[in-house]
């Protein structure tokens, strides 16, 4: 036997004059039967089932995707209706006319208490030749959406339309459906942090925790985080809801372990307390911050002892003005083991003397060339010039402080004699001038401060 559904003959006649009037007809129930007891044989005739055992308003009316003239009635049995042999199906219009008609197979329709907790879901299908004809109506007061439905139906698109390639969907606030599409780098993700606080007993290390786990704790003893270590200032984790510290604290030190902390277990962070004392690689710090360490500027840049002028009055940091002061040994340790005494002693027990550089010219050492000899570092030397005579005659630039030229005054008397007998002059067309200057001899020059770096 096969199993088709038909157009009734009134339901054909209800096509036929939906199209000629332009109107359009309105399926709004379905019904199943038994057949009374007996297969039935389709007849365009009928205009009802053999026997009706459940009718109901219909689920929906819905046109098919891939042929437009092909549309298809749903109907859905509730769960606790049944205990009876289904055999038969139809449609009926808004009028009661029994529009069309399908046999079934002998389908028995359980209850709940027999164990079936779901709905039954029909589908009568049926072709008409305008499409115009029929009415797609669904009143969502009424109509249930089978799970074949949802998944054939709807979609992310349906529910969430918007947003672009690359975008997420965000919450927009914390009201249910609150949600927009957004850029993944502009999501905001919050997560609560729990905590848990006990008091330590004398000598405990080991701590169970009741609320809070190991994974992405955080540990703070009176207020100060504990680094996750072996170390003696650290913990480490033993098991899922137990820790070990690295030392005893004294009875009622306040622990708290916290879960989800902003820190988490991400890599120990430097603590402000500890104002870097905290860095555990200081050389490899210094050297991705391409900085030196004491010792390396010491060696690399200027030294204790080393003198330095300044344009300003006053000796800048890490210097002192070399004028001969009395400075303490212990204060200025670093010069004191460069220069020592050398300058001198100080008060020979606390203090000793820095350089004396005011209103001086330097001068290198000698060190062994042979043009200064027999001076030590730090000596000092009077001004002086070298022995010379001038002859008349003999014109000079102005020199000195007086700016007074040469060249003009005879030396006369016996005191011009015995200079030019001893410089080898007899000519008495020869004559010295007297002698003209300021108060010492210096080349131009221009005064600045003179430090000592200590």
């Amino acid at each position: 036997m096969s199993y088709k559904s038909i157009h009734t003959k009134l339901g054909l006649e209800l096509l036929t004059q939906a199209e000629s009037t332009g109107t359009q007809i309105r399926l709004t129930h379905m019904a199943v039967g038994d057949g009374g007891g007996q297969p039935i044989k389709l007849n365009p005739d009928m205009t009802s089932l053999v026997r009706e055992k459940f009718r109901a308003v219909v689920n929906r009316v819905y046109q098919d995707p891939e042929n437009d003239l092909k549309f298809t009635a749903e109907l859905i049995i509730p769960a606790n209706i049944g205990s009876f042999v289904m055999r038969e199906i139809g449609i009926f219009d808004s009028n009661g006319n029994l529009f069309a008609v399908g046999n079934l197979p002998d389908i028995t329709k359980p209850v709940a208490q027999e164990g079936i907790i779901n709905d039954t879901v029909f589908r009568l299908s049926f072709f008409v030749r305008n499409v115009e004809t029929v009415e797609l109506k669904i009143d969502p007061n009424v109509v249930i959406a089978t799970h074949s439905w949802i998944i054939n139906t709807i979609n992310t698109a349906k529910l969430l339309p918007g947003g672009t390639t690359g975008q997420i969907l965000k919450k927009k606030s914390n009201n249910d459906g609150d949600v927009e599409w957004g850029n993944a780098a502009e999501v905001n993700i919050f997560v609560d942090s729990i905590e848990e606080e006990q008091g330590l007993a004398t000598d405990q290390t080991h701590v169970a925790w009741s609320t809070v786990t190991t994974t992405g704790l955080a540990v703070y003893i009176n207020g100060i985080r504990l680094h996750q270590s072996a170390g003696t200032e650290g913990w480490t984790a033993n098991g899922a809801t137990e820790i070990v510290l690295g030392k005893s604290y004294p009875a009622g030190t306040k622990i708290l372990g916290v879960q989800n902390d902003p820190l988490g277990s991400a890599p120990y962070p430097l603590a402000k307390d500890q104002n870097l004392a905290d860095v555990q690689n200081k050389p490899l710090a210094r050297q991705n911050l391409n900085v030196y360490s004491k010792e390396e500027a010491k060696a690399n840049g200027l030294p204790a002892g080393a003198i330095v002028y300044f344009a300003m009055n006053k000796a800048p940091s890490g210097f002192l003005k070399a004028n001969s002061a009395a400075v303490s040994r212990t204060v200025y340790s670093d010069l004191f083991a460069a220069i020592g005494t050398t300058y001198g002693a100080g008060d020979g027990v606390s203090t000793f003397n820095v350089p004396e550089g005011r209103a001086e010219f330097p001068r290198g050492l000698d060190d062994g060339r042979g043009i200064d000899t027999g001076r030590v570092i730090g000596s000092w030397q009077s001004e002086s010039i070298k022995a010379h005579q001038h002859l008349t005659g003999i014109d000079h630039e102005s020199e000195g402080g007086a700016g007074s030229p040469f060249g003009k005054r005879e030396m006369t008397g016996n005191k011009r004699t015995e200079v030019l007998d001893a410089l080898g002059y007899t000519s008495t067309s020869s004559t010295l001038t007297e002698s003209f200057g300021g108060t010492e001899t210096r080349p131009r020059n221009v005064a600045w401060l003179c430090c000592i770096k200590y």
